[in-house]
């Protein structure tokens, strides 16, 4: 069985599941998803594809998410407290 390679810290980054619904895609308990959310999904995956977590992290915090950065360099965006 192949072995998982880790992420070096800084570039590993979770988008919580609060985080998901609130500002990324909706709650589809909530029914149809907000006008003002669409696109965000695919411009967060551009981002991704095209600087890293450089170049997501001003597009979440310009959505009101929190960028936090763990101890081990680990990144994870959340919505504030």
């Amino acid at each position: 069985m192949a072995q998982k390679t880790r992420k070096p810290p800084g570039q590993n980054v979770k988008i919580t599941k609060d985080a998901w619904y609130a500002e990324v895609v909706g709650d589809p308990a909530k029914g149809p998803q907000p006008e003002r959310l669409k696109g965000r999904q695919l411009d967060l995956l551009h981002a991704m594809e095209e600087g890293g977590p450089d170049a997501i992290r001003p597009l979440v915090e310009s959505w009101g998410l929190v960028w936090k950065v763990g101890p081990r360099g680990g990144i994870t965006v959340d919505v504030p407290e």
